[in-house]
């Protein structure tokens, strides 16, 4: 079953998941890590606002990836904008 996230700025949101995709490595399982890095290379570069078609297990794994980030010490540093971004996308997981 396929479900949309909205991706009010796809840019941000590939640069949030990097950051969070690297201090996760450890936390994650590598399947876990190899399918969100694809699903990072399928959100266009652009400002605009974009849906994306994702899988259940697909939405599972992001939030678990969000939930490890949750709990780095990364978390506290990350601008406030990119903060924004991980609470919005974790409301539509």
């Amino acid at each position: 079953m396929q479900t949309c996230i909205v991706i009010p700025s796809p840019c941000r949101f590939k640069t949030f998941m990097e950051i969070a995709l690297e201090v996760t490595f450890s936390k994650l399982d590598p399947v876990t890590h190899e399918n969100l890095k694809r699903l990072l290379n399928r959100v266009p570069n652009n400002l605009s606002s974009e849906t994306l078609a994702t899988s259940m297990e697909e939405n599972k794994q992001l939030k678990e990836c969000i939930n490890a980030f949750k709990q780095s010490k990364t978390y506290y540093w990350v601008r406030e904008d990119f903060l924004q971004e991980l609470k919005d996308i974790e409301r539509q997981c």
